[in-house]
């Protein structure tokens, strides 16, 4: 893996990733939850969470985020801080993401504001392969994929 200097934006990492897991403090340790993303603005992640939400006493400290597809991952740590603004909550909202509150929960908003983070690419798996023969020939360190930092 070659590292770089190339810094790349949140939005353009994460574009197309619909689920993020977020990891909180919680009384037993780290605490991980996958949770759909509804906006990627800026440094600022966005999510609709129940209000009724056992977790959500976690908020309001440092929040760990990861987003994966099939040759991305990006790494980044922000602060969480939930967002009870109707305008906000309806701007966010869409006919799908109702279904998941219970009806005794109305959403409520969850924003991370990423302070920093890192990404990883890797090709596909047949290119990896031809990379990993090619670095096992010539003796060197496989180049199967990159990283940097998220701005």
């Amino acid at each position: 893996m070659s590292s770089t200097d190339e810094t790349r934006t949140l939005a353009d990492l994460t574009d197309g990733i619909r689920v993020a897991m977020l990891t909180l403090d919680g009384d037993d340790g780290l605490e991980a939850r996958p949770l759909t993303v509804q906006k990627v603005d800026g440094d600022r992640v966005w999510f609709l969470v129940g209000d009724g939400a056992e977790w959500l006493g976690q908020t309001g400290g440092s929040g760990h985020l990861s987003f994966v597809d099939d040759k991305t991952w990006v790494s980044a740590t922000g602060t969480a801080e939930l967002v009870r603004d109707p305008a906000v909550i309806e701007e966010l909202g869409d006919p799908v993401s109702g279904a998941w509150f219970q009806e005794d929960q109305s959403p409520i908003a969850l924003r991370i504001d990423v302070e920093h983070g890192s990404w990883w690419t890797a090709p596909n798996a047949a290119k990896a392969a031809i990379g990993l023969v090619k670095a096992k020939i010539t003796k060197t360190e496989p180049d199967i994929g990159e990283h940097g930092s998220v701005s």
